[in-house]
């Protein structure tokens, strides 16, 4: 199943719309593209302490996360919370209505609680 979520970076002053696309597949691993530094490449240990901590887990399948567009340059681990809830809603852990009308930010904690960023 293919999920977006939105999140955002900031270039200068300005704020860019970056769309999360998460697709679940058969096969197995875990591919982050999008020109994502090393925090958000880490984001998937953190993401995967915390969802376990909280009671889901990540599927035992093939997960691609795409961040667009691709010429900007991701950073921080405040893209945690919208990895994590794509993953969620991508393998139907979640039900995410109306999920293309927020924008997501914010750093999860080994426990599952978010960090303010």
């Amino acid at each position: 199943m293919l999920v977006s979520v939105f999140g955002s970076t900031v270039f200068g002053v300005e704020a860019n719309l970056i769309t999360i696309e998460v697709n679940i597949g058969q096969g197995i691993g875990y591919h982050l593209v999008g020109l994502p530094d090393n925090a958000v490449k880490e984001s998937n240990f953190r993401i995967a302490a915390a969802l376990t901590n909280i009671g889901y887990k990540l599927p035992g399948k093939k997960i691609t996360i795409n961040m667009a567009p691709a010429d900007i340059r991701k950073e921080g681990s405040a893209y945690d919370l919208p990895l994590a809830v794509g993953i969620l809603a991508a393998s139907s852990q979640i039900q995410a209505v109306g999920l293309e009308r927020y924008l997501i930010m914010g750093e999860l904690s080994l426990d599952g609680s978010i960090r303010p960023i």
